[in-house]
């Protein structure tokens, strides 16, 4: 059987392409240049990462405009595009990933992450308000969630805007911890009352034995131990028992 001239051209001439890097070889031979498959090399990756981590938003709209790259596109560690310009603040690049056809506005990393996660985590308020009201990212999910993230850090703002929008308020990690536990652990009192005005449960024991006044124990924030021992009085007319044994000097 013979081989097609162009497809044995191809398949000899790709590893040299790769190498240097040269658009022209390929139109020169008269081979045209595929959309994100083929064309999704290591050099433009890095090329992406890099434009993503310093907020190049020239260079990746021109990756982008010339199919060079998938606006999904993810680094050898798993993360999407759009986190990683996130991660670096990259603000430019992060309104034209947002933006572009095709992206998967809840692409998740390795550990589950997604980007409304991690902006409600650093505290970018304008990016966790257009995630959610214009890309209609998802909020209420399977574990953790970006209320966690958002009460893990004491983003009172961000906290107080995803329950407006319908995050649940006692939603359970695979661990059973809830955002609630999260915000104590931040040490965050005006994060901590937002939720608990918001029905925060007291009650909820993660897999570890903690309920949230644990958890405030355990990490010695003594004035909201304090504050939420009064509300369980209050709510459950007795005094607070610890459910576990704590640790010495607890």
């Amino acid at each position: 059987m013979l081989l097609n001239v162009t497809i044995l051209r191809w398949f000899l001439l790709r590893p040299l392409m790769r190498q240097i890097g040269c658009l022209s070889l390929y139109f020169a031979l008269g081979l045209s240049l595929p959309l994100y498959s083929q064309a999704q090399t290591p050099v433009y990756e890095l090329d992406a990462i890099k434009a993503a981590k310093f907020n190049d938003a020239k260079g990746m709209a021109a990756l982008l405009r010339q199919g060079l790259i998938s606006p999904n596109m993810r680094d050898a560690k798993g993360t999407p595009l759009l986190m990683l310009a996130l991660d670096d603040r990259s603000t430019e690049v992060i309104y034209l990933l947002m933006d572009t056809p095709g992206i998967d506005i809840d692409a998740a990393n390795r550990k589950g992450e997604n980007a409304l996660m991690m902006a409600a985590i650093f505290g970018l308020m304008p990016e966790v308000r257009y995630l959610v009201e214009n890309k209609a990212a998802i909020f209420n999910q399977p574990g953790w969630t970006p209320l966690h993230y958002a009460a893990t850090t004491g983003q009172t703002e961000i906290v107080a805007y995803l329950i407006e929008q319908g995050a649940q308020v006692n939603a359970l990690s695979e661990s059973n911890t809830t955002p609630l536990m999260m915000a104590v652990r931040s040490g965050n009192i005006e994060t901590v009352s937002v939720l608990l005005k918001n029905g925060a449960d007291l009650q909820i024991v993660n897999n570890q034995g903690f309920t949230a006044i644990d958890v405030a124990d355990l990490f010695g924030r003594g004035e909201i131990s304090e504050g939420l021992s009064s509300r369980w009085l209050k709510l459950y007319k007795q005094k607070y028992t610890h459910m576990v044994m704590m640790p010495p000097g607890k």
